[in-house]
């Protein structure tokens, strides 16, 4: 069981990492709005328009590093980024994890700003985990996909408004805590190869970012 190959589509990869980062989006949107304003008034459309460049960096390397075809990179466009969505607290609620319990007062400011807190920590450690198996997925064709995935992560957070060095060294540090042991250990149903492939890229990021 051990060594057997799961075969899991490159839609499947793709969606992996197209959903951790449109909740980044809809968290950047609220933290570039700033605290004082409500979240009825939080424009995602108006977001990504000022942050297109970033954005469509962040496409590119996706692509390149899950060597995914337009098929899959039309996913995005579920996500709606150019076109306005409503942002409530129930989805910043589901974006940080339940950081909060639900209630009346889950538009409050404070409450607000933890979802935000816990939910650009949650899903930048989200992206990265989905990153990563996209390379380990695609390792046949993308040669040192490391240094591509810390730039998207760093990216990333600048949407959020995390200093991108600092943010990438966080991200690595919960990944590798939270997400990495499932996979490295011989008790788990990951192949030799696989254990072999993400053990390579966790040293590989980890030098680059030291």
């Amino acid at each position: 069981m051990i060594n057997q190959r799961i075969e899991i589509s490159e839609e499947a990869f793709g969606r992996e990492v197209f959903g951790p980062l449109g909740g980044i989006v809809e968290l950047g949107a609220v933290v570039d709005a700033g605290p004082a304003r409500s979240l009825k008034s939080v424009s995602v459309a108006d977001f990504a328009a000022r942050h297109r460049e970033g954005l469509n960096r962040i496409a590119l390397d996706i692509q390149r590093i899950g060597n995914f075809d337009s098929t899959t990179m039309a996913i995005l466009d579920e996500l709606g980024w150019y076109h306005d969505h409503e942002i409530t607290a129930p989805s910043l609620l589901l974006w940080s994890g339940g950081i909060e319990e639900f209630s009346a007062q889950l538009e409050n400011a404070e409450s607000v700003q933890r979802m935000l807190r816990a939910g650009s920590d949650l899903q930048m450690t989200r992206l990265l985990h989905a990153l990563v198996g996209a390379a380990v997925f695609r390792n046949e064709t993308m040669e040192a996909p490391a240094p591509r995935i810390v730039d998207t992560v760093r990216n990333a957070a600048n949407l959020l408004r995390i200093d991108p060095n600092d943010a990438a060294r966080l991200t690595f540090r919960i990944w590798r805590t939270a997400y990495l042991p499932s996979i490295l250990m011989p008790s788990t149903p990951a192949s030799v190869t696989t254990r072999k492939l993400y053990r390579k890229l966790a040293l590989e990021l980890e030098d680059l970012l030291n």
